[in-house]
């Protein structure tokens, strides 16, 4: 054979083996078709059945660069491609690495998800993997990058992207579920991958973060004004609307309907829990039996308030030398003072929330210490501290890298000794991969410079996200129960953190104003910052109510007890859960504390309710009433808000697409708070107008009428 000829017949094998087939190979369902290529299994079209129109898409490759080779899309031999039921897999070799890649579209949902698997044939040093680079085409498309969660951050310096295809009608929108991946959109090329900077071993298997792609349908709320643009400002001031991508309505929902589904529905009912940090609790280890009952009264303030879960106000109970000290085959057991505040939380039947930390015995205070002093070769030391915090800067070199299997594996056998005791029923996690207790600021790439971790030199970042999903995801799996709390890194890092999670600590940490009117509108603010800027479900935000005090506060007292129904409403409307900031040793009045307890009760009893929500279109602000819908098939409740000094009407339609209402018919429209009694009645479309007194907080119910 000539010189010639061998290319040119390497060059046929591999059309060969990419020629499509005459049939192209479909996942379907009421909403979505993905039309694929039979013999390749690439991506060719996206039907949304929403809007009639089909995305035709080309370039869907992935690709694998490490320290040693690189395999990009043509290196790929398609040895089977199979599609079965809502499942479409297929299987590539290469010299240096294997490849699988699954696209699955359940019936009920409106988009899909890829997932691609390698398999190394030698060791490796992965750098970046490439999930897709799809090419969508359609006259009039729009593409558009949209980063959050925004606050803190400059632009462009947000953790994740979603990338939107706009058109007349609708569109579809698609991403890599993960925080700072390495996705980018170039004028109209997109690229979907992320930087893994990890050592793979032959014969290892390596499950990539997923991509979703769906579809949407533009609704009439789409050519309306921004209704709140995004909050960079840790202040809580949005940027100008102009300066901004800002979702579309209609993506907003689509967004969240895929982030609930992925991450799952509520595992618990309403959990009220007290802040002990900000609720005049120890912060150090307890020095004796006083300080442990004077804990103990502060539970008894809680239990009064009808508050049955507490956040603990110190990690590890306090016992920060014991964790300073704890050796490589020590048991974690709380010591005596530590259970004698269980017994009494079990007691008045309060259920305490463990608190471990991910990589320093105490980021808040000075006698913590990083985990193991044997162990010098776990500790982590940042790549460069030029243009880090001072908080980083001041824990270099004095904290364990968690993107490391040894002290992970030792890490993860301290929790279970914790939570074996049998005394927790809730877990949670704060601080930052640096090491420090954490911040906006440091909730940044992680690039620790040890070559004998898990992850390559100088880029850490992947390592310690992938190691604290499957931290949470261990706690999940033994312990299905467990009620799981995050603060940060996930609350800055976003939605795709909260994987196995019950509750995320909210943005606005610091307390509410003092005035409980201001803070209920800020409390609903932030919560729609959550859901419509960053895809939460609203169920998984934690919407803090009151001002933070510390055990040994020398700030003026300011509790008041006007509008506490303003503020407890709005936090009830937001979530199901909620987080709360109380002075449990100062004290409040008992007509305050017992206002509590009651809005609490009803909480309790509605919680079904309030496990769904759906907001009507105004933000809270001055001069005009904002509020959600919180249905449940034909029936449910509406909160109406009015901060304002005169009354103001708030109005809503009995439709679904307007407070989620199923059905036809008519219905009862009956206030039950502030003034219980006044009704009316009307039929499915028609639009329900009410007067919402000023400074006030309106309940309404409603139900079907019986022919």
């Amino acid at each position: 054979m000539s010189k010639l000829a061998t290319p040119i017949a390497a060059t046929l094998l591999l059309f060969l083996s990419y020629a499509p087939a005459a049939e192209p190979l479909h996942l379907e369902n009421a909403t979505l078709v993905l039309s694929f290529d039979a013999a390749s299994a690439a991506l060719t079209a996206v039907e949304n059945k929403l809007t009639g129109e089909t995305y035709h898409v080309s370039a869907d490759e992935c690709a694998a660069e490490a320290v040693e080779f690189a395999v990009d899309f043509a290196k790929l031999k398609a040895t089977a491609v199979n599609l079965a039921g809502d499942t479409l897999t297929a299987h590539y070799e290469s010299e240096a690495m294997n490849a699988r890649v699954a696209w699955w579209l359940c019936s009920s949902h409106r988009f899909a998800e890829k997932r691609l698997t390698l398999t190394a044939r030698r060791d490796c040093g992965l750098k970046k993997v490439v999930l897709s680079r799809p090419t969508f085409s359609i006259p009039g498309l729009q593409l558009v990058c949209y980063r959050y969660p925004q606050f803190g951050r400059q632009p462009g310096q947000e953790p994740i992207s979603t990338f939107f295809g706009r058109t007349a009608k609708g569109g579809f929108f698609t991403g890599v579920q993960m925080p700072f991946d390495a996705s980018s959109l170039i004028d109209r090329e997109l690229t979907l991958a992320y930087a893994p900077s990890l050592k793979v071993k032959a014969g290892e298997t390596l499950v990539c973060e997923p991509v979703y792609l769906g579809v949407y349908r533009r609704r009439a709320a789409d050519d309306s004004p921004p209704a709140h643009p995004p909050i960079r400002s840790p202040h809580g001031q949005p940027q100008p609307a102009t300066a901004e991508v800002i979702p579309l309505p209609s993506e907003s929902e689509a967004m969240v309907t895929m982030t609930s589904a992925i991450l799952g529905p509520p595992r618990h009912d309403l959990v009220p829990m007290a802040c002990g940090w900000h609720c005049e609790m120890e912060h150090d280890t307890y020095v004796d039996e006083k300080a442990v009952e004077a804990e103990m009264r502060s539970l008894d303030f809680l239990a009064e308030c009808g508050i049955d879960w507490l956040s603990d106000s110190h990690p590890w109970g306090g016992e920060t030398q014991k964790m300073n000290s704890l050796g490589p085959g020590d048991k974690y057991v709380p010591g005596d003072l530590v259970l004698k505040f269980l017994d009494h939380a079990r007691r008045q039947d309060i259920k305490v929330v463990m608190w471990p930390t991910m990589n320093h015995t105490h980021p808040w205070s000075s006698k913590g210490a990083a985990f193991r002093s044997d162990k010098p070769e776990w500790l982590m030391t940042p790549k460069t501290l030029e243009g880090k915090p001072d908080i980083i800067k001041g824990r270099a070199g004095k904290a364990n890298c968690f993107a490391n299997r040894p002290f992970f594996d030792w890490l993860w056998r301290i929790n279970e000794d914790g939570l074996a005791t049998g005394y927790y029923t809730s877990w949670a996690m704060d601080g930052s991969f640096f090491g420090d207790g954490g911040w906006f600021t440091t909730i940044i790439p992680v690039d620790c410079t040890s070559d004998r971790h898990d992850h390559l030199l100088g880029d850490s970042n992947y390592a310690c996200q992938r190691a604290l999903d499957r931290l949470i995801a261990g706690v999940r799996r033994n312990s299905p129960g467990m009620y799981i709390f995050m603060c940060r890194p996930p609350m800055d890092l976003g939605v795709w953190s909260l994987r196995n999670v019950d509750a995320c600590f909210t943005l606005l940490e610091s307390g509410t104003p003092p005035s409980n009117l201001a803070a209920g509108d800020e409390i609903r603010k932030w919560s729609r910052v959550r859901v419509h800027h960053h895809f939460f479900p609203h169920y998984l935000d934690q919407p803090l109510l009151f001002q933070s005090r510390y055990i040994d506060d020398k700030r003026p007292f300011q509790w008041s007890g006007k509008q506490l129904d303003y503020i407890l409403l709005s936090a009830l409307s937001s979530s199901p859960n909620q987080l709360y900031y109380l002075p449990t040793k100062t004290g409040v009045p008992d007509q305050d504390k017992a206002e509590i307890r009651k809005w609490l009760g009803w909480g309790r009893k509605n919680v079904a309710y309030l496990k769904v929500r759906k907001d009507l279109p105004d933000w809270p602000g001055p001069g005009k009433v904002d509020g959600s819908a919180h249905m449940v098939g034909n029936r449910g409740l509406v909160f109406l808000f009015n901060s304002g000094q005169t009354a103001l009407s708030g109005e809503f339609a009995l439709t679904a697409e307007s407070i989620g209402l199923e059905g036809n018919g008519t219905w009862s429209i009956t206030q039950e708070h502030p003034a219980p009694g006044r009704t009316q009645t009307a039929r499915a479309g028609q639009t329900v107008r009410w007067e919402v007194p000023a400074q006030s907080a309106v309940v309404l119910n409603i139900q079907p009428v019986a022919n």
